[in-house]
């Protein structure tokens, strides 16, 4: 298992992957998932046996730091994959500085994020035509 941030030279690793994940399983208007935001944010991708299998972004917004685009594909779900990238994404967040992490998690993985020591706050809201939450999480010093 791999893990590294993406560049320009190679981010079609991440949009493949959220294509299959937002777009064709979820429904996902292509034009809210590929939003432009993603030359502001540092793309990763989770590689298995040479394969992308997942991909998640950190971005700032208005001082806050956001986890967001948590995707791994269907065949690789329930194996610990999307843990060891939330958890490497916020080692990042850490190391650039910041000791809380957001996150708007669709709301069916609300276990799985208080599971890593996210918290809910706020009600459940609609976007892309999902519910979502909003979640936070306070790093260790």
């Amino acid at each position: 298992m791999k893990m590294f941030f993406l560049d320009e030279t190679n981010i079609n690793l991440a949009f493949n992957i959220r294509t299959e994940v937002f777009i064709k399983e979820q429904g996902i208007d292509p034009d809210v998932e590929i939003d432009g935001t993603d030359k502001d944010a540092k793309n990763m991708i989770l590689i298995v046996d040479d394969k992308p299998i997942g991909t998640s972004r950190l971005i700032v917004i208005d001082n806050k730091i956001y986890i967001g685009r948590v995707a791994i594909l269907k065949e690789y779900r329930k194996k610990g994959y999307a843990t060891h990238m939330i958890n490497f994404l916020l080692e990042e967040a850490k190391n650039m500085g910041y000791n809380e992490v957001y996150i708007h998690g669709q709301s069916y993985a609300k276990n799985f994020y208080e599971k890593i020591g996210f918290k809910q706050f706020g009600e459940e809201f609609i976007e892309a035509n999902i519910p979502h939450i909003n979640m936070k999480i306070t790093l260790e010093g």
